[in-house]
């Protein structure tokens, strides 16, 4: 297979999918931008993964359903799609316990069958609403996602003037477009996502203090920064460290220009940015947004913004 590409964000290394394949039997080559892999068969083994990676887990996951024996599998990602693979890989007959806890232990079995499969809902559109509405003000319902799953995102958001609810079925978020800053650190489930990352810069960007956000995850999540800048936002970047002076702090209104997405993510926080900025504001490469948004224009539209998607022409 072709080696893994995506948004130019930080390294993604393979070694923790490739040490756990080997561990289990596999035979992995890298040739120019190839991936070759070899197994007459996989074996269970006792697998330690150096971070918690969703990838990964996913991956040996899989390999050890269909294994011979058991995998222990330590260190494990604890993210809401892993509990939600698990949950269709035993509807399709595995044999899979400790989903959503650092260690999951999985014993093989010789063939898998259909099954009737739901997968969760999308927490990283839902946070992404819920920071476009606490920037935007106004009052959404957010159906299809379980309120647990993005705590770590709403609990941020929270305040007298962002007053956010979920019963199991929707969560509810009331705001009248006040933000009070925030000072966070990106890190994996059940913490920050730091794929909320940008879109939180972008919300931070009208709050009424300094906020301060560290990227730990990827080394070069911080693009969109630039970008927010020419709205005219005050965000001072150290390593991987980003300072936020909001504008409700500093007086300076942000108004509208011409951005660039560079990654999926930072697109969505030029988008929830360019909401509350003055004036009409163009994102061009929306290619990188509409990766992990289905038509995100219609999504904000249907909540009053007016928001459009343009042929693309001259900047100029």
């Amino acid at each position: 297979m072709p080696l893994p590409g995506g948004c130019n964000i930080g390294a993604r290394p393979l070694d923790i999918h490739i040490d756990g394949l080997s561990a289990m039997g596999a035979r992995v080559e890298t040739r120019e931008d190839m991936l070759d892999c070899y197994a007459d068969e996989l074996r269970g083994a006792d697998i330690v993964m150096r971070y918690p990676s969703v990838g990964a887990t996913e991956n040996l996951m899989m390999c050890a359903s269909l294994a011979k024996g058991d995998t222990l599998l330590i260190n494990c990602a604890r993210e809401p799609e892993i509990v939600c693979l698990a949950k269709g890989l035993k509807a399709m007959g595995a044999d899979i316990c400790g989903e959503g806890t650092p260690v999951m232990r999985i014993r093989g079995v010789r063939r898998l069958k259909g099954a009737s499969l739901a997968p969760c809902g999308d927490r990283i559109v839902a946070g992404t609403l819920v920071a476009a509405t606490a920037v935007a003000g106004g009052d959404v319902r957010i159906y299809g996602v379980d309120p647990r799953d993005i705590s770590s995102v709403t609990d941020v958001f929270k305040s007298d003037h962002c007053l956010i609810s979920g019963d199991g079925v929707c969560v509810r978020v009331r705001a009248d477009g006040r933000i009070r800053p925030v000072n966070i650190s990106t890190a994996p489930f059940p913490l920050f996502p730091t794929d909320m990352q940008a879109q939180l810069m972008g919300a931070m960007c009208f709050s009424d203090g300094v906020s301060v956000i560290d990227e730990t995850v990827f080394e070069r999540r911080f693009a969109h920064a630039r970008e927010l800048v020419k709205l005219g936002a005050d965000i001072t970047l150290d390593a991987g460290r980003a300072i936020v002076r909001g504008s409700a702090l500093t007086g300076r209104r942000l108004q509208g220009t011409k951005m660039h997405a560079r990654d999926l993510r930072g697109g969505a926080g030029l988008a929830i940015a360019a909401l509350g900025a003055e004036g009409e504001s163009a994102i061009f490469d929306i290619g990188y947004i509409d990766r992990g948004y289905e038509r995100i224009e219609d999504m904000f539209s249907c909540l009053g913004a007016d928001i459009s998607r343009q042929p693309v022409q001259d900047e100029g």
